[in-house]
């Protein structure tokens, strides 16, 4: 008999605090309301085999497609060029996406692989748009342009790098740690939990403190408020589990070595990973790969520095420069 009542009391624990759980989850997505865009483009959606992708256009139809692919981080999505796409679309046809569970896109509770992002970008740039196109990729998704230049090079006319990971160049290794982590964090109560614990606001804070921004004013409230929202909408836990598990990362260095499409790669002074020893690293592998670092920037430099960085593309496209 005390056996079965120590069984019974260790359930009700477990479920009270499960149930609380459940509670604090509901309560953050509720914090965070309805996500919407900031930028100003023709909304659209893509419907792809994963799920209806968010993207926005701008620009004249008859112009060059500019296509501008956010980095990841948990609440990632297409507001990180809000200063960009207005100056590009006077010179550009410029689409800017949401992938897969970031942003206004779908959130479906799928298995996020590379493979899942290399095959979107294929399939959008084949289907939406239908010809070669300037192709702007930051951080991580740099290395799913690469690939899909690689395997799919109609598609592209050049690609822009943005802050692009060395690591991407080193061969990818399996990790236990990572490998549980992963499995937590796709458990839906507790996995959930862990989630928003790790995406609160002092945490994005801190994550953009030490790697986003050279000059911390710009990480204001609406910056915060914004990520957070996005970071918190239904089912956002499912993505960010591979992310945050390193499941998203893939060795890029025999694709990039071959690659016959033009690169050039752009990083921030001011960045935790040295953007000298970047530049020397991405040009080892492809001494065709055109470098640049921006001055008074970090990770974040297509909005620390919007004004270099929008001539930097106009002038890397081949586009005219006011004088």
């Amino acid at each position: 008999m005390k056996t079965t009542e120590k069984i019974v009391t260790a359930g009700l624990a477990i479920g009270g605090t499960l149930g609380a759980l459940a509670l604090l989850n509901k309560l953050t997505i509720s914090q965070a309301g309805e996500l919407n865009t900031v930028l100003t483009g023709e909304e659209r959606r893509y419907p792809w085999k994963y799920g209806d992708i968010f993207y926005q256009v701008k620009g004249a139809r008859e112009a060059r497609p500019l296509v501008l692919i956010h980095s990841f981080a948990p609440g990632a999505s297409s507001y990180e060029w809000r200063k960009n796409v207005d100056v590009l679309a006077e010179h550009f046809r410029v689409y800017v996406i949401d992938l897969l569970g970031f942003g206004l896109s779908d959130r479906p509770a799928i298995e996020y692989t590379a493979e899942t992002y290399i095959d979107l970008i294929g399939d959008f740039l084949k289907e939406v748009i239908g010809k070669p196109a300037l192709v702007v990729a930051h951080g991580l998704s740099s290395a799913y342009v690469v690939m899909c230049a690689y395997r799919r090079p109609q598609l592209f006319e050049k690609l822009i790098l943005v802050s692009p990971p060395v690591a991407l160049l080193a061969e990818r290794t399996s990790d236990v740690a990572n490998t549980t982590l992963k499995t937590v964090l796709k458990t839906p109560i507790v996995g959930e939990f862990l989630y928003n614990i790790l995406t609160s606001r002092r945490a994005i804070q801190g994550y953009y403190d030490r790697r986003g921004y050279h000059n911390p004013g710009l990480i204001t409230d609406q910056l915060l408020e914004y990520v957070f929202s996005s970071a918190h909408q239904p089912d956002s836990h499912y993505p960010a589990a591979s992310l945050l598990s390193k499941e998203l990362v893939v060795d890029i260095h025999e694709p990039l070595a071959r690659l016959r499409t033009p690169v050039a790669a752009v990083w921030g002074r001011e960045e935790e990973q040295q953007p000298s020893e970047a530049s020397r690293a991405y040009q080892q592998v492809n001494p065709q790969v055109e470098t640049h670092i921006l001055e008074r920037s970090s990770q974040q430099l297509q909005d620390e520095q919007a004004l270099k960085f929008n001539t930097l593309v106009r002038e890397l496209a081949g586009a005219p420069i006011a004088k």
